[in-house]
């Protein structure tokens, strides 16, 4: 049995599997004794080392003032594989949410971060320049992206929406929050027009948008307290 290619087949890189072997074989010993039997490099077999270690595969200890290394039962591979298992069952609901073989089946794209969020920006006014007939549909708390979207964020939309020539239909909470940015964004493209809802907390932690044949929505979560 080739048991170097069978590790690598389960997801140890070559270097992985030539050391891990050598460290089950030798039991406790230092990096030099482990390079020289696995026939590497003392530095690559040092950053080999750290990668075993970190999948609990080998553990380093301190013994008569040097430090040595010994290969964990091979049992943790189980659990290595396990845990792996476990965590594609838990992200399988999102995953098959944006598996896309019908092409009658909405296309969902995920975007995170301040570069995400700069994208999605993007390609909506990249969209509405190529569309002047189209228009931007918005409908969301205001108040909770000012909270919890970072400053930058907040800042390159309404300089993408001042260039634009599109016209911008927007429903929000009323609060003071979302009339300071309706005087603001008249003021950037007389073209956006909104309305807002006399109901306090009628949208709460998510901001919309809608153009063409796109919904985007951005995740506002409140800070905790």
């Amino acid at each position: 049995m080739d048991l170097q290619a069978n590790l690598t087949t389960m997801g140890l890189s070559l270097n992985q599997s030539r050391v891990y072997l050598t460290c089950l074989q030798l039991g406790h010993n230092t990096v030099q004794q482990i390079a020289r039997w696995a026939n590497l490099k003392r530095p690559t077999v040092y950053l080999v080392l750290d990668d075993l270690e970190k999948m609990g595969l080998v553990n380093k200890s301190t013994q008569n003032n040097r430090t040595v290394f010994t290969a964990e039962p091979p049992q943790q591979l189980i659990r290595n594989i396990q845990a792996k298992q476990q965590l594609a069952q838990a992200i399988l609901p999102s995953l098959e949410a944006i598996y896309n073989v019908d092409p009658e089946k909405p296309t969902i794209k995920i975007a995170e971060r301040v570069d995400g969020v700069r994208t999605v920006y993007n390609a909506i006014f990249s969209y509405l320049s190529h569309h002047p007939g189209e228009e931007l549909l918005i409908f969301g708390s205001l108040k909770d992206a000012v909270a919890n979207f970072e400053i930058e964020v907040i800042d390159y939309f309404y300089n993408m929406m001042a260039r634009s020539r599109n016209a911008i239909r927007e429903i929000g909470n009323d609060d003071p929050e979302t009339r300071r940015y309706y005087r603001a964004s008249r003021r950037l493209n007389p073209n956006h027009d909104i309305r807002l809802i006399h109901n306090d907390g009628a949208f709460l932690q998510t901001d919309n948008m809608m153009y063409g044949d796109t919904l985007i929505i951005f995740s506002v979560l409140t800070s905790a307290n």
